[in-house]
């Protein structure tokens, strides 16, 4: 599914997008100069991310309209994080009143905020886009106290934000079959928690945050951990820089039903216990001797019976990851946003928007890949008509004279383009070898790009 802005702005703005959003791809990089192919191309993608006449609602608004489409009637997963740019190093070069301004960093941060909504399918985690992007910045250091804080509506604090993307990221995916919302620890808000809905298709897995009060005065860590076990689990867990090693450990599951009760200090007109929630505790039996066990405490209004049920909400929150590898490869990895030569925020915001959307298809690539024998993804959202009609051609070409050598998913499917393009980058195509790599893939992907340069040329040329 190409990008279209459907009359939202100029035609030949939106084609330069286009060739843009497909160097990106095909680079792997933010540098503009690394992504333009000549001087004049360089000079256009300049042109287009200072111009006026193309905003960031609007490329926010062509996503979401990607994503609302691929998740028609679709159970999804929309994973919430949020995160800031840090454009320090470079600050005496930046200009200024251009979307900057203060940020969390510890010595003189400038950059821009950032909150992501990002939706996968709730089986197979395929990502199908953004619902819901929010790019700011703090024209002033936030000074409230903690008790001024607590006293203030939410829609008056940054937090809102949680709340906001959830709310957003509904529109978004109205034409959904149900949602289901997935944030960390920041999303634990009393405002959210006490509004869960029981319609059975929107729904919430939040970390736990802090102790809270429940019915009959009790507490709830403390209730839950004193929970009856409902079963145990196998967990691998992954080494960190931080000196965790890797291990794989034996988890017991507890869940409680309850209601939390509003916190002592917060505005009174709101309800005085939350809607009726399910809290699952996780934690590790036995760790080593020199590590804390891992806990995870997670607040959810999904149905839970049983262990099946309590681990499929584990599972979807452990999802979280692709939204951290996202931030990881815009900020500092394949994108390096962080640093960007660009002298405008409000152009490096907008160059950030279409890293995004550039990471995500990077994701599509990954994920199709590791589909399952029998899952199906019906396109990838990374391709135009023009530029499938080219990959039917290779495709084509690439297949053998027997059963075997042929590409055997249904046409334009997720799984059909990843086949192609392993036999570009080249794999033998035989379903008894190995699955093809990522690093296999983007080989394809960087071949199909010059032979789709080829075919445009030859097509120009046919036509006139």
């Amino acid at each position: 599914m190409t990008i279209n802005f459907q009359g939202a702005i100029d035609k030949r703005l939106e084609m330069r997008c286009r060739s843009f959003s497909s160097s990106l791809l095909r680079n792997f990089t933010s540098s503009i100069q690394r992504v333009s192919k000549d001087r004049a191309d360089q000079i256009g993608n300049y042109r287009f991310l200072h111009n006026h006449r193309v905003t960031e609602g609007d490329l926010v608004k062509e996503q979401q309209n990607r994503c609302c489409r691929l998740s028609e009637d679709k159970v999804v997963v929309c994973i919430h994080d949020s995160s800031e740019a840090n454009l320090f190093t470079h600050k005496d070069r930046l200009k200024p009143n251009s979307g900057l301004g203060f940020i969390d960093a510890e010595k003189g941060g400038v950059g821009f905020k950032m909150h992501l909504s990002l939706v996968l399918d709730a089986k197979s985690y395929y990502p199908y886009g953004m619902a819901n992007i929010k790019l700011w910045q703090r024209d002033k250091k936030v000074d409230l106290t903690h008790e001024e804080s607590k006293r203030s509506p939410i829609e008056q604090k940054e937090s809102y934000k949680w709340i906001e993307g959830s709310q957003c990221s509904n529109v978004t995916l109205q034409k959904a079959a149900s949602i289901i919302h997935v944030q960390d620890r920041e999303g634990d808000i009393y405002e959210q928690i006490a509004d869960f809905k029981n319609d059975n298709r929107e729904f919430y897995i939040i970390r736990s945050r802090c102790e809270r009060k429940i019915e009959e005065n009790g507490w709830l860590w403390e209730q839950l951990s004193a929970s009856p076990m409902i079963g145990q689990y196998q967990l691998k867990i992954d080494g960190d820089s931080h000196g965790r090693k890797a291990r794989e450990s034996l988890m017991e599951v507890r869940v409680l039903t309850t209601r939390v009760k509003r916190p002592a200090k917060k505005i009174k007109s709101l309800p005085e216990y939350s809607a009726v929630i399910t809290a699952i505790e996780t934690r590790e039996v036995n760790p080593p001797k020199d590590s804390d066990p891992l806990i995870w405490r997670l607040l959810t209004n999904c149905k839970i019976e049983d262990l099946a049920d309590a681990l499929q909400a584990i599972q979807w929150y452990t999802a979280r990851w692709f939204i951290e590898e996202l931030f990881r490869l815009v900020k500092k990895e394949n994108f390096d946003i962080e640093s960007s030569e660009l002298e405008s925020g409000w152009a490096l915001r907008k160059l950030t928007l279409m890293a995004i959307d550039t990471a995500v298809k990077l994701f599509q690539f990954h994920t199709a890949i590791q589909l399952e024998e029998g899952e199906t993804v019906e396109s990838v959202s990374s391709f135009s008509a023009d530029e499938f009609s080219c990959l039917t051609a290779i495709g084509l070409q690439m297949q053998g004279k027997t059963e075997k050598q042929k590409n055997p998913y249904k046409t334009r499917s997720a799984k059909w383009v990843m086949w192609i393009l392993a036999r570009l980058g080249g794999w033998k195509g035989y379903q008894s070898q190995r699955k093809p790599g990522l690093t296999t893939i983007l080989e394809g992907l960087t071949k199909f790009y010059d032979i789709y340069k080829g075919w445009v040329i030859e097509k120009d040329v046919c036509t006139r």
